[in-house]
């Protein structure tokens, strides 16, 4: 009897690894830049030395998960000894088409679960789908020599969790092969850390990256595209999401909003926390606040010379110059970072965190 199947994605149902509305990158049949990387993986399967657990570090949207899942395939189709050296896998060979299908039986996806009562993702990766990595690990594989887990990402497990994870690294199972995605790693269990080879993936260079970006959102135009590049700095998953899904243009709103400090344009303050929780439902406090950090980061860094503001912002941030101080715009992050974490956690009312950030900034204006 052939074995079970397990489904890994539920039909219809939203994906916390899935940038936007792009393409899941389990689907993605392109990798840009991160070739160093790639070699690494090749170099140890070619001389048998494939570790059984990789950590993949780097910022978000710079291609982690799109290489986790290109090299998942390409061991999965190829085998160990026989990778290409850019673990390409043609479309049409079985394995392509089954992880395609989130159906490959040795291959399994943990992330963060779609609770369907409070119609939202869970908060954590909780410690009970690591748990099942017990039981799939314990089977031999089914289609060739090894199997794979894929955890996306690491940052969304607790304590509980990542000890549960630690239990598996100890004593890794026989052909067993773990990727672990990570935008921070810093903030896992050093001894996670100390269980895994660590692959550091850089943000794209300019030429990659505008490759990336013409093959990722060809319907954006050129403005959009540059304006995003920009904004995301070498990671090009970012980058299309914002430009082909209206995030720029809520930038753009959040900047006009700045410009008004120290007094800020209530009936636009309005106006835009109720369109971007309407237009960007999924995304809600946590979107909203990374548009904000990202506006006050870029102004902290163009005051201190290190970043080039885009034409839209210049005179945004010199006004937001005048009306705070640099050091309190630093406070001020701080205390959004915070406050989002908390908001989130607590699944508390978006159009009001909105309403909330921009008065603090007016309070810290006026004072």
């Amino acid at each position: 009897m052939a074995p079970r199947t397990p489904r890994t994605v539920e039909a219809d149902l939203p994906e916390s690894d899935r940038a936007g509305h792009m393409p899941h990158p389990r689907l993605q049949e392109r990798l840009f830049g991160h070739h160093a990387a790639m070699g690494q993986m090749v170099k140890a399967a070619h001389a048998g030395t494939l570790h059984h657990a990789w950590l993949i570090c780097g910022p978000k949207g710079v291609g982690k998960a799109t290489l986790a899942w290109r090299f998942a395939r390409a061991l999965l189709g190829h085998g160990a000894a026989n990778l290409p050296e850019d673990l390409d896998l043609p479309p049409a060979h079985p394995a392509f088409r089954l992880v395609a299908a989130a159906s490959h039986p040795d291959l399994t996806l943990l992330r963060r679960p779609w609770d369907s009562e409070k119609k939202r993702f869970k908060s954590e990766l909780p410690v009970d789908e690591v748990r099942k990595l017990k039981a799939f690990f314990s089977r031999h594989p089914s289609l060739g020599e090894a199997r794979v887990a894929l955890i996306d990402c690491m940052d969304d497990m607790n304590i509980q969790a990542q000890n549960a994870l630690l239990k598996i690294l100890e004593e890794p199972p026989k052909a067993a092969v773990m990727l672990l995605i990570a935008h921070a790693p810093g903030q896992l269990l050093p001894t996670i850390r100390s269980r895994c080879r660590v692959l550091q993936l850089r943000p794209l260079s300019q030429p990659d990256m505008q490759e990336a970006l013409q093959y990722l959102a060809p319907e954006a135009g050129a403005e959009h595209l540059g304006i995003a590049a920009t904004l995301c700095e070498g990671a090009p998953g970012n980058a299309a999401a914002m430009a082909t899904s209206g995030i720029i243009s809520a930038y753009q709103q959040i900047l006009g909003l700045l410009a008004t400090l120290p007094q800020v344009h209530q009936a636009n303050l309005h106006g835009l926390a109720e369109q971007f929780m309407k237009q960007f439902p999924d995304q809600g406090i946590e979107g909203f606040s990374h548009l904000l950090s990202l506006a006050m980061q870029r102004h902290l860094r163009s005051a201190m010379g290190t970043t080039a503001p885009l034409a839209a912002e210049q005179k945004v941030f010199a006004r937001m110059g005048q009306a705070i101080a640099p050091a309190r715009w630093g406070e001020l992050w701080a205390d959004l970072q915070a406050a989002g974490q908390r908001a989130a956690a607590l699944n508390l009312d978006k159009k009001q965190f909105v309403l909330n950030a921009f008065n603090s900034l007016e309070s810290a204006a006026r004072s």
